[in-house]
């Protein structure tokens, strides 16, 4: 009796010191991921990304989400400096980065046109990067395919050795594998913002990560005085066609959410977006019937799709009859894009203004008489 509560006791008295060393912890843990001083540089559309310049580094902040508080913080320090002291707590970058595995054809799109193609030393997802510079120095064996993003091929990251990994985060998702190696993760979460500026707008961390911050800088300023001179040409226009998108996925239907990119662009576009109620920066699943109730009489459907071949309007009846009690398809209003054969993704990631003019010259033809389409084209 007496030994028992001698080690009811102890155990009391372990888990009060453990309660306070792990409090103790959580407080350092917290300061270390406090406020740094430096120079805010004003983010004008991004909501996820906060940027500081401090003596000797900078900190790249990335809002969660999904959630309160940090998705990651990286501290980037020039190669050719020595390390500050008493860097503030974060992921430990230094620049720029020359050997960069991408887990996306929109990062490698971006990386050339930063003029840096050449710090490309590896992809996962080969199939998907459509670019003739990348896809060439693949098949030469100048940039390691390290197969799939889903099981990502340790032995070739290794051969690679990257510096970093700039991989798509997803929400309470990890890493698996790639949680274990000492290579720093870039957290690309651009495609979470809510605006299609607030994604182009990180190109300046991606730019400050290759050594073109200036350059990125430059870049994003131009997009945006092309994207909001766009937008207020398409809002001087009194029509607001009715819009309905993309296309049944086996039980459901993906649909941009209002608050999604393509939700803003459309509505920047001119255009009557019918599923714009719908809250969130994502994709929304509805069903069929969900989706005829909403858009059957839509003027005008925009699609995008993944095919070797280009789809007609009878292969999109063989394949859901339903598809025939829409309006757009009974008048000959369905615009598709094949992504397969059009770069729409890598380009209008960082480069909205050259989709929205496109989506322009679609609701209000009259805008833009002579503009031939990038990307969208006719289904006949």
């Amino acid at each position: 009796m007496i030994l028992s509560r001698k080690l009811s006791a102890i155990f009391f008295i372990a888990s009060i010191v453990m309660a306070f060393l792990l409090m103790m912890l959580l407080l350092v843990g917290n300061a270390g991921m406090g406020k740094v001083e430096g120079k805010a540089l004003k983010m004008r559309h991004s909501s996820l990304l906060s940027i500081v310049e401090c003596d000797g580094y900078t900190v790249v902040d990335v809002d969660n989400p999904w959630g309160e508080g940090l998705l990651q913080r990286y501290i980037l320090v020039p190669e050719e400096s020595g390390l500050p002291e008493l860097l503030p707590e974060g992921t430990l970058m230094r620049t720029p980065v020359r050997r960069a595995l991408l887990f996306s054809g929109v990062h490698t799109a971006l990386f050339e046109e930063l003029g840096v193609a050449e710090y490309i030393k590896a992809v996962c997802d080969a199939e998907y990067v459509y670019s003739k510079i990348t896809a060439a120095a693949i098949a030469e064996g100048r940039v390691v395919d390290c197969g799939s993003s889903l099981d990502v091929n340790l032995e070739r990251v290794a051969e690679a050795s990257p510096d970093a990994i700039f991989v798509l985060p997803f929400e309470n998702g990890g890493y698996g594998k790639l949680d274990r190696l000492r290579i720093p993760l870039v957290e690309c979460a651009d495609y979470m913002e809510s605006s299609p500026l607030g994604c182009a707008e990180w190109v300046r961390f991606y730019g400050r990560l290759v050594g073109k911050g200036a350059e990125a800088d430059s870049l994003f300023d131009a997009v945006c005085s092309e994207y909001e001179a766009l937008s207020f040409v398409a809002r001087r226009d009194a029509s607001r066609p009715k819009l309905m998108c993309e296309l049944k996925s086996s039980s459901a239907w993906y649909i941009p959410a209002g608050g999604s990119t393509m939700g803003r662009m459309y509505h920047d576009a001119g255009a009557d977006y019918l599923f714009s109620s719908y809250e969130g920066t994502g994709s929304v699943p509805l069903s069929f019937e969900v989706v005829l109730d909403k858009a059957a009489d839509a003027d005008i459907w925009l699609m995008k799709y993944n095919s070797p071949l280009n789809k007609t309007c009878a292969s999109l009846l063989a394949e859901y009859s339903g598809y025939s009690h829409f309006r757009p398809l009974k008048e000959g209003s369905v615009y598709a894009c094949n992504t397969r054969m059009k770069r729409i993704f890598e380009e209008s990631a960082f480069h909205p203004e050259i989709l929205l003019k496109e989506l322009v010259a679609l609701f209000h033809p009259d805008i833009f008489p002579e503009y031939k389409p990038k990307y969208y084209e006719r289904m006949r």
